[in-house]
């Protein structure tokens, strides 16, 4: 009984001693999308994009942007935070930026305070910027209510069809995981929109190389797979055909030994023509069409492999999946041996539709 009363009295202590922190919704300014410039080796420039949601029913939310120049993350929102009439709050960020010219001094002291932060969700996307992410984030689109509005759609519902996944969970998996390097897709402001890039490659934290947007599509051929893409073929005297993948699954194969390893990555691709005029899509030249989207694929990725090497980063992961082969595997030698691993292409193409034309 002494016991029972004991924990009783010590169960309402805690809970009258505990207090926790009320959060009023109409004192809260919510920060969607933040982002950083390169200002110089100390100092960069941190621009948050906080919607601002007038009293009223059914109003639209108004732009509102803070900026601040700093040392740190948490220093330039403790500035922003003095130029804001509400309390700005992270909890529903959705993208965070950072301009290639910050990326190329490295991004870990960025991404450090995501990591660590219990506010921040792991499904927030990432991106980096050429040029101006002030600029970026402060225009006026003309195709959406707030800047921060069009760029979520921008990466939520365009960009993800285009490249693996972008978000922090993804990249902080990849910059401290083993054996595979970083990677974000690049976007930019062209005129009155957001436009896709690239994709950009990271050696641990520091922006060291890109991919164009066609070479990023190869990229996720290889990487994962998938049901989306387009990719434009050059065919014979001089035509062009649009094609479109339908599904796509990759397999990595490794052989050899530990001191010689081989890999092979097999991918099999159904798609479709959506525009190939000129061209009539019957009998043989289906399989000529297939064999050259096959064969300019195979080359795009062979480059790029050698690109990846040369650099000495490993954004397919293909580290991992050798040592996953192997006991006892030597992470220090692997490091030495990854620039000279032979990386055998081999994509099979079906083509299941060419429109109601033919």
């Amino acid at each position: 009984m002494i016991r029972y009363l004991f924990w009783s009295i010590f169960t309402l202590i805690l809970l009258f001693n505990y207090s926790i922190e009320t959060k009023i919704l109409e004192d809260i300014q919510h920060v969607s999308a933040i982002g950083y410039d390169y200002v110089d080796e100390d100092r960069m420039k941190g621009t948050a994009a906080a919607p601002f949601y007038p009293a009223g029913i059914d109003v639209q939310p108004l732009n509102a942007f803070f900026t601040a120049v700093g040392h740190t993350v948490l220093d330039i929102l403790q500035k922003q935070q003095m130029e804001s009439q509400r309390r700005l709050a992270t909890g529903r960020l959705q993208n965070f930026l950072i301009s290639k010219d910050l990326a190329k001094y490295g991004v870990a002291e960025l991404t450090d305070p995501l990591g660590r932060s219990t506010d921040i969700g792991r499904d927030v996307y990432m991106a980096v910027v050429d040029g101006s992410v002030e600029e970026l984030l402060t225009f006026k689109y003309p195709n959406a209510p707030t800047s921060a509005q069009y760029l979520s759609d921008f990466m939520e519902r365009n960009l993800k069809d285009i490249v693996p996944q972008p978000t922090v969970h993804a990249f902080l998996d990849q910059y401290e995981g083993f054996a595979q390097d970083p990677f974000l897709p690049i976007i930019g402001k062209k005129d009155d929109h957001i436009q896709y890039k690239g994709l950009a490659l990271f050696k641990d934290d520091l922006y060291v190389g890109e991919l164009s947007n066609k070479d990023s599509y190869v990229f996720k051929l290889f990487y994962e797979k998938t049901k989306t893409g387009t990719y434009e073929i050059s065919f014979k005297n001089k035509k062009y055909i649009a094609t479109e993948n339908i599904r796509s699954k990759v397999k990595y194969k490794v052989s050899g030994s530990q001191d010689n390893p081989r890999v092979s990555v097999h991918v099999s691709v159904i798609g479709e023509v959506k525009d190939a005029s000129s061209v009539l899509m019957k009998g043989n030249t289906m399989k000529e069409v297939e064999q050259e989207w096959s064969k300019e694929t195979t080359k795009r990725a062979e480059k790029m492999m050698r690109k990846f090497q040369e650099l000495k980063i490993d954004p397919l992961g293909i580290g991992e999946k050798v040592r996953s082969h192997f006991r006892n595997f030597d992470k220090e030698a692997w490091k030495d041996r990854y620039p000279t691993v032979p990386v055998e292409f081999d994509m099979k193409v079906r083509i299941v539709n060419t429109g109601i034309t033919e």
